[in-house]
């Protein structure tokens, strides 16, 4: 797909979407114009993370200037990459992956500042729709970014579950609001972004088979039909494993933390472009209980959804590079509020 097939004014002033996120980046963070997010998301705005979701472009500024106060330096980050389709004659869904690096000389979420570096990565997925970003489901690597800063994961979650409501059953434990409502039947036509052209049905059934064979249907010796030999995965934690083999282990650790999970694809976008070739952006949700593998702490048999977002970069019909992003902190706080609940229960 070419930007030509999107009304020009979707993305003006800029050449093409591409352009318009990462121009729209660094005139936010890098030159410090902040205020400038008015003219980039709408008023109506919706953001869906893995705590639940916020309404409102109030929400946006309030939540970008205390980061920001945090991690002056830290900027937007360094794009990697933008997957990005059209949805509708003026909008296109924009998939934007940051390797993201900052010092925490302000205070934070996370307490008063330690003076230490840290790196992570995000992925922010944004409907914009006649020019402005409407609805954006976003996920970050925040263990990374506790583990740099020698922060106890285990007790920023635990303070993140007691201090916010939408961990509670609304979100956390039943699924039934924010960002894990509803079914998506089949994400290569519709998903939570809105209608995908009629393209790349090769590329959707590909990404599509690799969560329903070897995720649902744990069938990881299928690696190989969907993955290139030498896959390469960049998982939470910085982690990065190269092989088929090391791939397996990486996803098997994941799943087996959550046994009876199930897995959905909730949105696609494919994009064959000049600067890193054929690429898919999925965002899925696991639904599952923590009754698995003590991954994080004592099995709680809590009820868990884990919000994710992965891109994969394609080569011959098989996934060369995945970049697998979840909020770990965000699993850690659902368990530590079921394990509050049913104390309060006995």
């Amino acid at each position: 797909m070419t930007s030509e097939s999107l009304s020009p004014s979707a993305f003006a002033p800029y050449r093409d979407p591409r352009d318009y996120i990462l121009s729209w980046t660094d005139a936010i963070w890098i030159d410090r114009g902040l205020g400038r997010l008015r003219e980039h998301y709408a008023a109506d705005v919706k953001v869906h993370t893995a705590y639940g979701e916020t309404y409102g472009f109030d929400h946006v500024m309030q939540n970008s200037l205390q980061k920001f106060a945090a991690f002056p330096n830290g900027g937007g980050g360094h794009g990697e990459d933008v997957i990005w389709e059209q949805r509708g004659p003026d909008g296109f869904i924009s998939s934007h992956r940051v390797f993201k690096s900052g010092t925490h000389t302000g205070f934070w979420t996370y307490g008063p500042p330690t003076g230490r570096d840290w790196v992570s990565r995000t992925i922010a997925h944004c409907l914009v729709q006649d020019n402005k970003v409407s609805e954006e489901w976003i996920v970050r690597d925040e263990w990374a970014v506790l583990e740099h800063l020698g922060l106890d994961p285990y007790r920023v979650a635990a303070d993140l579950a007691d201090a916010s409501p939408v961990l509670g059953h609304a979100v956390a434990l039943d699924g039934k609001q924010g960002p894990f409502a509803g079914r998506i039947a089949d994400p290569a036509r519709s998903g939570i972004s809105g209608p995908r052209p009629p393209r790349h049905a090769a590329e959707c059934a590909l990404v599509q088979g690799l969560f329903d064979e070897v995720w649902n249907g744990r069938l990881f010796n299928r690696v190989p039909t969907y993955c290139d030999r030498q896959v390469v995965c960049n998982a939470v934690r910085m982690r990065r494993v190269q092989g088929i083999d090391p791939y397996q282990v990486e996803l098997v650790n994941l799943l087996a933390t959550f046994p009876d999970f199930r897995v959905e694809v909730r949105d696609i976008a494919v994009l064959n472009g000049p600067e890193n070739g054929l690429r898919v952006a999925a965002v899925w949700l696991l639904r599952g209980t923590y009754c698995g593998v003590p991954t994080y702490g004592p099995v709680t048999r809590t009820p868990v959804n884990v919000l994710g977002i992965s891109h994969f970069e394609l080569k011959d019909g098989k996934v060369l590079r995945e970049w697998r992003v979840f909020d770990e902190i965000a699993v850690l706080a659902q368990i530590y509020a079921g394990r509050t609940a049913a104390v309060l229960d006995e």
